[in-house]
Formats: structure tokens, C-alpha cells, sequence
């Protein structure tokens, strides 16, 4: 009874403290079960390279909002295998793709258990003047998010932000990488000034600018980094139009010390996107090119990207089998060694349509055509810049207001530049679904 008691205080101390304070906190979350199914992932049917699995996710969030003061905790446990012998979960943190289940060379390698903080952040205003301060783990994206994106771990960062009218200004540092906390020679860190003018409703145009430095003592190929990133977005809405585009250009170099070459970031990207409301059909589009390099380049010609997991734009091949980017120090490699990496050293020309078939059924179908913007060697020596065809569908299915069955389908048939050691260019299929309730 004494403990009894005990509870019944300690709640109605909470109760009164958040009345006081004038705190809403809020609890939700998710669970979601996704399936897969993916075949010849390394382009030869004989081999028989395929991912079948289930895997679960769950999230828990926690938000507390006051008038000038909010802070959110998001407790993960990401897609883990089910089938793993009633191992504990979260007994790890790490990529969803798992070890060696992403990119042609995939062994298909079961994905242990990934548990951490999705989100802890804090945010508020500066008394008496218009800035907000947001710092912790958060997701960040600059522009269109074709340069940085981190929407599935988040970054560590603080972002600092002045909201005058229709204009926003903000400066945001991101620590990458923290080494001996006793000196900054072997840290990674990541800094952007961004401005965004909303010039009505439906049009706004932005503009950022960033720098990633990778300290000397980090290690690896882009060691003495020092890049700049000059970014342009757009985004507006004329009719049943939406229009979105981002063009990017490079420059800064690589001093990693000791007499070594120091070569020149010299890459650019520029893709436009957008869909035309008919309907209840919509028709989606896509043109893009990142810029790559050749086997003689002594510059970094390739565009650079921070792109997180979660799949952009093709199904397949950026999402799953590997893109045309380079394996190498600055130049390009054989396929299959690189996803997540957006459009770099690829060109891309999509078109789709979405089709509201019931008030919480849509279909989806996107075609898309893929070629490596400088050419790359293939499995038998050969040189092509042919990636290949793509063809996505999508089945987007709302059982009730929280809880959704969605599904994706992918058929990727390869071009020359695909083509493995033993001379095979076999198509590659998948299908994926995530049965997902939020609450």
C-alpha cells in the first residue's frame, strides 16, 4: 500500500509540474513490419544472389512543446531480422542495409539489432529577439536535399535560425566525427549559411552555402578535405504544376600533408523534378545530372554528396544494387561498390504517374532511363557509360487513418556498363513492403 502511494505522489508531482510549466508532452510512435524480396543482385541468375527477409521497427517519441521552448526524444529499434533465434533486440546501432546486403558484390548477410536515439534535441527562442536554437541529434537537409540529406539517423548539430517576414537565415554546424577530444587534427566537421526567401505562398527560392572538413588525421582517401558546396533550389507551384530544382557546384582541395598531391574539388549537379495534378491522375518527372570523372583525372571531378539510406528516386539502383560513383580514391570503379549516393556520376531522365484508384488506394508506375555521365570499366574491362532501364511500381494502401500497407516493385535491366565477370547483364527484381501503424 506505502508503495501504492508512493506512485500516486510521484505522478501528481508530474501532473502539477507540467501545469505549472505549462509543458504539453506527448507520446507516440510506431511499428512497422517490412518484407523483401530481392533476385540477382549481382546481375547473373546462375549465381542466384538473392535478399528474402522480414525485419521489424519500432519507434517510440517523446515531445514536449511550451510557448518558446520544445524538445523531442525518438527511441529506435530499426529493421531487424525476425528469425534471429529469439536473440535480444537492440543489441547494436548501425546501418539498416546490414553487412553486405547493398551493392552488386551483396552476400545477403542478416542485419543484427540497431538501438538508439533517433532524435534528442532541444529548441528555442533567444528572449527579446527573433532566433531560435536547435541542438542535439536532428535531422538536417539543405535545399532540395540532393547535397545533404540525413532523414533516417540524424546528425549531431546545432542550427541557428532568424525568421524575419518571408525571409529565413540560418547557419548550422554539424560535428561528423569527433577523435581525441583533446585536439581538432582528427575531426570531421560540416558548416552551411543558408538564406530562403518565400517570395508567396506557392514560390520560394533558396540559396546555401557549405564547407566539410575532414581534419588530416582522420584517415582514408579525402583526408585534408576541405570542400565547398555552392547550392540554388527552387520550389513553386504554378497551377497543377510543382516544380522543384537544385543546381550545385564544387570547389575547394585535399591537402593530406607529407609532399602527397593535393587535387581540386571540381564537380557539379543539377536536377529538376516536379508533377503535373490531373485528377485523379498525377504525372511525375525527373531530369538530372551529377557530374563523375575519368580513370585520369587527378582532380575530384565527381560531385560529392551526404546522402543518408533512405531510397530517393529509383527503387533499385541507387537504393539497392549500387551507382555509377567512384570506389576509388577520386576515380570511378566497376559497379556495385557504392548506393546512397544520389546522382553522382549519373545522368537521369524519369517520367511516372500516380493514380488515385479509391478514396486510400494509389497506384504507381515510374520509368526511368540511367546513364553514367562519365563512362566507367566494367566487370570484363570494357568502357560504357549504358546504366540501364529501371521501371518502379508503387501500391499505396491506407487501411484506416493510422495504419498504411504500402509497396514498392522494381525491375532494373542492366546496360553494358553492368556487365560481371562472367559476361552476364540479367535483370534485377524486388519487391518490398512495410505494413506501418502510427500512434
Amino acid at each position: 500500500m506505502k508503495k501504492f502511494y508512493v506512485v500516486l505522489v510521484v505522478i501528481a508531482m508530474v501532473l502539477v509540474s507540467s501545469i505549472a510549466m505549462a509543458v504539453d508532452v506527448t507520446v507516440g510512435g510506431s511499428v512497422q513490419i517490412r518484407s523483401r524480396n530481392f533476385n540477382t543482385m549481382n546481375f547473373n541468375k546462375d549465381a542466384k544472389l538473392n535478399q528474402v527477409d522480414t525485419q521489424e521497427r519500432v519507434i517510440m517519441d517523446i515531445s514536449a512543446t511550451s510557448d518558446n521552448v520544445k524538445g523531442k526524444i525518438s527511441l529506435w529499434n530499426d529493421f531487424e531480422d525476425w528469425g534471429r533465434l529469439e536473440t535480444n533486440q537492440g543489441n547494436g546501432f548501425g546501418s539498416t542495409t546490414g553487412t553486405g546486403v547493398s551493392g552488386a558484390n551483396a552476400t545477403g548477410t542478416s542485419t543484427a539489432g540497431h538501438f538508439g536515439f533517433k532524435e534528442a534535441w532541444l529548441s528555442f527562442n533567444l528572449p527579446g529577439i527573433p532566433v531560435n536554437v536547435t541542438a542535439g541529434h536532428q535531422y538536417l537537409q539543405l535545399g532540395n536535399g540532393w547535397f545533404l540529406q540525413n532523414k533516417h539517423f540524424g546528425s549531431d548539430a546545432w542550427v541557428v535560425a532568424n525568421v524575419t517576414g518571408p525571409n529565413t537565415l540560418a547557419f548550422v554546424n554539424i560535428k561528423v566525427n569527433e577523435g581525441n577530444a583533446s585536439f581538432a587534427s582528427d575531426d570531421a566537421d560540416a558548416y552551411a549559411v543558408l538564406d530562403v526567401f518565400k517570395i508567396n505562398e506557392d514560390i520560394s527560392v533558396g540559396v546555401d552555402i557549405a564547407n566539410v572538413k575532414v581534419r588530416p588525421n582522420v584517415g582514408g582517401p579525402f583526408a585534408g578535405t576541405d570542400l565547398l558546396n555552392y547550392s540554388l533550389n527552387f520550389n513553386g507551384k504554378f497551377g497543377i504544376l510543382k516544380l522543384m530544382a537544385q543546381a550545385d557546384v564544387q570547389s575547394g582541395n585535399i591537402k593530406p600533408g607529407n609532399g602527397a598531391p593535393e587535387p581540386k574539388f571540381k564537380g557539379y549537379e543539377v536536377v529538376v523534378q516536379g508533377n503535373v495534378g490531373l485528377d485523379p491522375v498525377t504525372i511525375n518527372f525527373l531530369l538530372a545530372q551529377g557530374s563523375g570523372a575519368k580513370s585520369t583525372d587527378t582532380d575530384v571531378k565527381q560531385y560529392i554528396n551526404f546522402l543518408d539510406i533512405n531510397p530517393r528516386y529509383t527503387f533499385l539502383y541507387e537504393y539497392k544494387l549500387g551507382t555509377a560513383a567512384f570506389g576509388g580514391p577520386y576515380a570511378p570503379a566497376p559497379l556495385g561498390n557504392s548506393a546512397h549516393t544520389g546522382f553522382a556520376n549519373t545522368t537521369a531522365a524519369s517520367v511516372g504517374v500516380m493514380f488515385a484508384a479509391g478514396k486510400s488506394l494509389n497506384l504507381g508506375l515510374d520509368a526511368y532511363w540511367l546513364q553514367a555521365t562519365e563512362k566507367i570499366t566494367n566487370g570484363v574491362g570494357e568502357e560504357s557509360d549504358e546504366i540501364g532501364i529501371e521501371v518502379d511500381a508503387k501500391v499505396n494502401w491506407k487501411l484506416y487513418d493510422n495504419l498504411s500497407w504500402n509497396w514498392d516493385l522494381g525491375y532494373f535491366k542492366p546496360g553494358k556498363a553492368y556487365k560481371t565477370a562472367a559476361g552476364t547483364t540479367d535483370a534485377a527484381m524486388g519487391v518490398q513492403g512495410i505494413l506501418a501503424l502510427k500512434f
